[in-house]
């Protein structure tokens, strides 16, 4: 199967409440730490997050703090805990201090923790049109698109004129883009897209799909070319499925 296929099936798909969160907080930048639980631990981790994010609250902390599980994959197992809708600078002046923060987490979380990875990304608005925030979906479909070496740009330009067809054409959908900055291997995107159910994993016969959409709203020879230049410029799409943790998310009060 070729990459456009499976990319074609789901990118009309779907929103992560944290591209909403970017939104509404005006900074692009995402903190995320994958935090995998010793084994056998797992209950005891999930009852330190709940007591992290209870002290927060004590501490009258201002940055949500959102959690998913990865629920499919290599990584089934891992929790993603996320900073959405930062500036570089709120890092330097956080509202909890560093070393308060990093003490609780060693008292509370990291004794259950066996391995940790962090990752930064930005938001890609241009890319995205998430939803109002507030609305928690029952899944995340998370989609990891590795870009070939010195492909960037092909895949940046045809992204965007996926975008240009779907706004053309009203196709319904929420998708949110990400780019990772550091952390891992450049040339990472991920796209997200949520479910309320597992029933809404099937295709849906509704939606046209990337090469209908791109032919009807550019003709037959420009959609070849865009297309042909996702083809390559993707090396390798990875999936996976989260399940969003809201009892285990810290929200600050409004």
């Amino acid at each position: 199967m070729k990459l456009t296929q499976l990319m074609a099936g789901v990118c009309a798909l779907g929103f992560l409440a944290a591209g909403a969160l970017a939104q509404e907080h005006g900074g692009t930048v995402a903190a995320i730490e994958f935090q995998t639980p010793k084994n056998g631990m797992t209950s005891q981790y999930e009852q330190g997050r709940k007591a992290k994010a209870a002290w927060q609250k004590e501490q009258g902390g201002k940055t949500p703090l959102l959690v998913s599980q990865i629920i499919s994959g290599e990584r089934m197992g891992t929790y993603v805990v996320g900073q959405f809708g930062m500036h570089w600078a709120d890092f330097d002046h956080p509202s909890i201090s560093d070393e308060a923060d990093l003490a609780e987490y060693n008292k509370t979380v990291g004794p259950y923790v066996e391995k940790l990875m962090a990752q930064y990304y930005e938001f890609l608005p241009e890319w995205s049109n998430p939803e109002a925030a507030g609305t928690t979906p029952k899944y995340l479909e998370v989609l990891t698109f590795h870009i070939r070496f010195g492909k960037g740009d092909e895949f940046q330009s045809a992204v965007a004129k996926v975008n240009e067809a779907s706004k053309k054409l009203n196709v319904p959908g929420h998708p949110s883009w990400y780019r990772l900055v550091n952390g891992g291997r450049s040339g990472t995107y991920v796209l997200t897209l949520a479910h309320a159910d597992w029933a809404s994993f099937a295709p849906n016969p509704a939606v046209k799909s990337i090469p209908e959409r791109l032919r009807e709203a550019f003709g037959e020879q420009e959609a070849a070319t865009v297309m042909g230049l996702l083809d390559d410029s993707i090396a390798s799409i990875y999936t996976e499925i989260a399940q969003p943790r809201p009892d285990l998310s810290y929200m600050p009060a409004q």
